[in-house]
């Protein structure tokens, strides 16, 4: 989604970074810079990743890899460097720009073949704040992108239908999953949102929503840039700089998580005339997991606004259902669920066999990269078929009940199972292990691991600490079980397979 800048548009605010303001114009000379540092290395089509928190240069080596007709691959700091190794090589990536706190951790990516490293320092356009930097940059910070100012990049301008992202996303299947995702798509996304809630030049984003995740992505930076408006970053979620932002910024609009809304709740709700410091903000949204129906009501009551839920993957783009904007009645439930909305603009849900929602629309993809497999498991009559289940009621109103898949979701990032399960088989004495979502009052849910072990340990607290450091070494912090479980035995099905619906029932030998 490369647009061109009109004149009258370049002395605009687009980022405010801990009180420094990047312009518009600034940010295209900028992108132009690193577009031209890019050309050296990379062919159009070819692929660039970034491992990197909030900072300015996130959009920046986006925007510089359209300008090539690259392919922008963004790449979770929470990983992994196993993790992060297995993608690189998977999309085969000509350049990876690392923000410099990340240098030691990911230091094997330099021994890739073919594959240039770049290294860029989160703290060149603006300095964190003591209590961010203190715990979070550390090691020696190196600006290796060239941001020099460059009015004019000659490059390539891709097409809305070619390739414009590989976003990670989890599955079933053991295979890499990532979401082809389009010009097109993200246009079409931006557009939703913007017309959706109606997000004006005047608005100012506050984006705490990772921008490694496609709410970030979608409703962070492109929604930002297509309705011209301005964001601001906060490196990473912190509620005391996050209150702090939205008073000193005037922030209008944001979405991100519902654990974020916890701690805000818990960091604000004693804070003195609240209401007053948060009177910016008109829109405080939602997604990447499920909303607790007491977290609306305490936060309606601290704040006076809902917090307005939307529904969506990875694969849509980031919107399939959204509630309607402006909103005043009560929540909608089922159950005690809360809604997730109704059908986002030019997008078809069905509720097909099974309950399962399969929704249909310009921002949904088309392909997972290098997987037919999953693809074809995706595709159906109506579209592509989400894996949650779903119950519509009599005005519209769609309410998301289950999931078909056995994901985990923690705080909106999703666990495969699998991958806990074949960690944890490594470790010595372990003969199966089931691993199963259980909830959680601010994550929503954490993984949590039975184990059955060939023999009795001779200590089951150093069992439990030699599973735990290989599942630190190998998975990323949120996929670390949150408790460890020794049974007896595992459940079995009729026909012999692990029953993971019947791991409760089994008897607990030590916990």
């Amino acid at each position: 989604m490369v647009e061109v800048l009109e004149d009258s548009k370049r002395s605009d605010p687009f980022i405010t970074y801990f009180k420094n303001i990047m312009t518009y114009g600034e940010f295209e000379g900028y992108s132009n810079a690193v577009a031209v540092e890019f050309s050296m290395y990379c062919d159009p089509g070819d692929i660039i990743a970034i491992i990197a928190e909030n900072i300015p240069q996130f959009p920046i080596v986006q925007y510089a890899s359209w300008k090539n007709s690259c392919i922008f691959v963004p790449l979770s700091p929470l990983d992994s460097e196993n993790e992060i190794t297995g993608k690189i090589k998977f999309i085969d990536a000509r350049v990876v720009v690392i923000s410099s706190e990340f240098r030691e951790k990911f230091s094997s990516l330099m021994e890739i073949q073919s594959l240039h490293v770049l290294y860029t320092d989160p703290q060149t356009f603006g300095k964190l704040p003591d209590n961010m930097a203190e715990k979070y940059i550390t090691g020696i910070m190196k600006e290796e992108l060239n941001l020099r100012l460059k009015k004019e990049f000659k490059g390539y301008y891709p097409e809305p239908g070619s390739i414009a992202m590989l976003v990670f996303t989890s599955g079933t299947s053991g295979r890499q999953k990532a979401a082809e995702i389009t010009h097109s798509n993200i246009y079409s996304a931006s557009y939703i949102y913007r017309e959706w809630y109606s997000v004006q030049p005047q608005d100012k984003n506050l984006c705490i929503a990772p921008f490694f995740h496609i709410t970030g992505l979608i409703f962070g930076i492109s929604l930002t840039v297509l309705a011209h408006s301005s964001m601001a970053l906060t490196y990473r979620f912190n509620a005391e700089n996050a209150l702090e932002t939205v008073e000193s910024e005037k922030t209008t609009i944001t979405m991100f998580v519902a654990t974020a809304y916890r701690a805000m709740i818990n960091s604000w709700s004693n804070v003195d005339k609240i209401k007053t410091r948060l009177s910016s903000m008109r829109l405080w949204s939602a997604g990447g997991m499920p909303m607790p129906y007491k977290t609306e009501i305490e936060w309606k009551e601290m704040s006076g606004k809902w917090i307005y839920m939307a529904y969506g993957l990875t694969e849509s783009t980031s919107p399939v259902a959204l509630w309607e904007y402006p909103y005043t009645d009560n929540i909608p439930l089922y159950n005690g669920i809360v809604t997730a909305g109704k059908p986002a603009n030019y997008t078809r849900i069905v509720r097909a066999r099974g309950g399962e929602l399969v929704v249909s629309g310009p921002q949904v993809i088309r392909r997972y990269y290098k997987n037919p497999e999953d693809t074809e498991k995706a595709s159906g009559k109506y579209g592509l078929k989400t894996g949650d289940i779903c119950y519509i009621d009599s005005n519209g109103y769609i309410y998301i009940i289950d999931r078909k898949k056995d994901l985990i979701d923690v705080s909106g990032y999703k666990v495969v199972p699998a991958e806990v399960e074949n960690a944890i088989r490594t470790c010595d004495q372990v003969e199966d292990v089931v691993v199963v979502g259980e909830n959680d009052e601010y994550k929503g849910e954490v993984p949590v691991a039975y184990v059955k072990l060939s023999t009795i340990p001779d200590n089951y607290e150093e069992m439990k600490k030699n599973i735990y450091g290989v599942c630190k070494k190998e998975l990323a912090r949120y996929k670390v079980p949150a408790r460890i479980i020794f049974v007896r035995d595992m459940p079995l099905n009729a026909s012999g397979k692990i029953k993971r619906s019947g791991i409760h029932s089994v008897e607990v030998v030590y916990q």
